[in-house]
């Protein structure tokens, strides 16, 4: 049984209904570790009969609905160190959870959301048959390092008021709609979730007590503000150092930081834009150049060539046959 997360198809569907009753739980415990990865699955055999996992691939992220009977799975210590690391903003849909993570637990009902980190042990527990929805992003698509994490602690947020109402809407929504999208539009739906989570980040960071929390705080907010602008051609590290008041060189020290550049996360949201399009049957009578131009890339000839260098087919080779590209 393989430990490491494998990246699942555009949508993919696991279940155990078709599994003889002796081997369900084992089945749904490696269904739970191809999506999530090392994880300890503990279980009443009396009290497990199903369970259901709906994975979609949005941009960056994964959005996983899951819908099982009562169970709990540990991150243990062992298992964080030789997987990537990953940030889950989680909401039950139905039946409620208890998340622990760094000395801290707290039971998240119906509606609310909580966040933890796959980077350090935690513990999810759903005593009562439930059905959740979770996103699963790297920390680096959202603006945060490990470290940050921990200052977002493991608490909740109400789905009465604020973003936290919004993300619950909209995680709700999610798992309700999931299957019903057609691919052109998981780029576009993506882009728009990691927005809505790293400004439900950016809030909470914002009123951290770490004054060292400015940083990750102004990293999400550039961030947002790049992807906000994308279609502007204009847009370079420049404008966004001048529109956060920093200078160009911390700009780039912020980026640095998290393993990248300003200019190449512009290029690189970009270019997850310009797919997005080209696999876009509504989309079918623009131009590669037209295409290039909604998102602030206006040389035809630099399209073609940074799509090559970044999925290695050409935009036209991947217009016809969108699987050809790596990833």
């Amino acid at each position: 049984m393989s430990g490491a997360v494998i990246e699942p198809a555009v949508l993919e569907v696991v279940s155990t209904a078709t599994t003889s009753p002796t081997n369900r739980f084992e089945q749904w415990e490696h269904h739970v570790q191809e999506t999530c990865g090392t994880l300890q699955v503990l279980y009443d055999r009396d009290r497990f009969a199903c369970g259901r996992i709906v994975t979609a691939t949005l941009a960056d992220l994964h959005v996983s609905v899951i819908s099982a009977d009562p169970h709990t799975v540990v991150r243990q210590p062992r298992a964080t160190g030789g997987e990537p690391g990953h940030v889950y903003v989680t909401t039950p849909l139905r039946g409620f959870a208890m998340v622990s993570q760094d000395d801290h637990q707290v039971a998240v009902p119906p509606g609310e959301i909580v966040t933890f980190d796959s980077s350090r042990p935690y513990t999810l527990t759903m005593p009562e048959p439930f059905r959740m929805v979770a996103v699963r992003a790297q920390h680096h698509s959202l603006g945060l390092t490990p470290d940050s994490t921990r200052r977002l602690k493991t608490n909740s947020w109400s789905s009465q008021t604020g973003i936290g109402a919004l993300a619950s809407r909209t995680l709700a929504a999610l798992g309700q709609h999931l299957t019903e999208f057609d691919e052109a539009s998981f780029e576009p739906l993506g882009s728009a979730v990691a927005s809505l989570v790293t400004t439900l980040f950016t809030e909470r960071l914002h009123f951290a007590d770490d004054p060292r929390l400015d940083r990750r705080t102004l990293m999400a907010s550039i961030c947002r503000t790049a992807r906000e602008c994308l279609a502007d051609s204009e847009l370079n590290p420049a404008m966004l150092a001048r529109r956060h008041s920093i200078s160009l060189r911390s700009l780039q020290m912020l980026f640095a930081e998290h393993g990248t550049s300003p200019a190449r996360w512009i290029r690189d949201e970009r270019l997850h834009r310009v797919r997005a399009d080209l696999a876009n049957p509504r989309l079918a009578h623009l131009t590669v150049a037209m295409i290039g131009e909604r998102w602030g890339l206006v040389d035809a000839s630099q399209v073609s060539r940074l799509f090559r260098a970044k999925y290695g087919v050409s935009p036209s080779q991947y217009r016809k046959n969108p699987a050809a590209a790596r990833t």
